[in-house]
């Protein structure tokens, strides 16, 4: 995404702040990566940052910056991260050590680590690659669909979803295909340990399906974008309330977010990221900073007995 411009020669106020991905990753330490860009996202920067924040003060060091589109990360640690850029081009840090890959083509969007690895990259086309001995090997595509999420408890129970109603689980070295028999896009899956599979889609659109069947989950019409498991809860993420506890087979409103484009749960802190902001939430209280940009990158707390009621 390099353009002609530096981002330095847009005036701030027609900077576009999102923050893609938030893991707690010990402490008060949190990896975070931000992206800045034009209106057209042309150009742009990137950030993963490491966040210190008790809950009423925060701050960050930029572990690393790129003049390119972020794609996705993941933080494992203080100092362990892998994100991936456009283009390809998966970054490794650990500590001090920097390390890169380039996944084939064709594009690939999204990273995801199973409880023990491997690491996993997906995207257009049905395809699907594993990172072993230093490289990106890809796994044959069974379909031709765009892929948009990926879940499993463990490398065993892999599952990748996405356009056309799209379920596959990963077998060995290949993939079978669950058929859904719909034809809307997935955009959240979660696993259990069971088997059961959560479907989140767009409109509204939800489900559940264990030992061959499908059952809808009542929702709102929104489009749901994350599901995650916390404390013996089952949260949804949408775009548009943000926060649902599932009750049975139905949403409840749960936290008035706004966005919950992702959600990374540790067993202490189930991390929450919007469009600008990080919500930290401890299984009682909720917490939360934001980024914004005024010709530099900048952090700072969010009250939330005042905002996101």
């Amino acid at each position: 995404m390099t353009g002609q411009k530096d981002i330095e020669q847009i005036p701030p106020d027609q900077i576009y702040l999102e923050a893609m991905r938030a893991f707690h990753v010990g402490g008060t330490q949190f990896g975070v990566s931000v992206e800045l860009s034009d209106e057209y996202r042309e150009r742009g920067r990137s950030y993963l940052l490491l966040v210190d924040f008790n809950g009423s003060q925060a701050r960050f060091d930029i572990v690393l910056q790129l003049e390119n589109q972020m794609l996705s990360h993941i933080s494992t640690s203080p100092r362990d991260h892998v994100l991936q850029e456009v283009g390809g081009l998966t970054h490794f840090l650990r500590g001090t050590a920097h390390t890169t890959a380039r996944a084939p083509e064709p594009f690939f969007h999204k990273l995801f680590l199973p409880p023990g690895g491997p690491l996993f990259t997906y995207g257009e086309d049905g395809c699907v690659c594993r990172f072993e001995a230093g490289e990106w090997h890809p796994i044959k595509p069974l379909v031709s669909a765009f892929l948009r999420t990926m879940h499993g408890p463990s490398a065993s129970q892999l599952h990748v979803a996405g356009d056309h109603g799209t379920l596959l689980r990963l077998v060995g070295d290949s993939w079978r295909q669950i058929p859904l028999d719909f034809n809307r896009s997935i955009q959240a899956i979660h696993v259990s340990g069971d088997g059961t599979v959560s479907i989140g889609c767009e409109d509204g659109f939800c489900f559940e399906y264990r030992d061959s069947e499908l059952k809808q989950i009542k929702a709102p019409d929104s489009d749901f974008m994350s599901i995650c498991d916390f404390q013996g809860a089952r949260y949804w993420g949408d775009n548009d309330f943000g926060l649902f506890v599932q009750d049975d087979r139905k949403l409840k409103k749960f936290r008035a977010l706004g966005f919950a484009y992702a959600m990374q749960p540790s067993d202490e802190l189930l991390v929450v990221t919007g469009w600008k902001e990080v919500f930290v939430f401890d299984g009682s209280t909720w917490s939360g900073f934001e980024f914004g940009y005024d010709g530099h990158l900048y952090i700072q707390a969010i009250d939330m007995t005042k905002r996101y009621l």
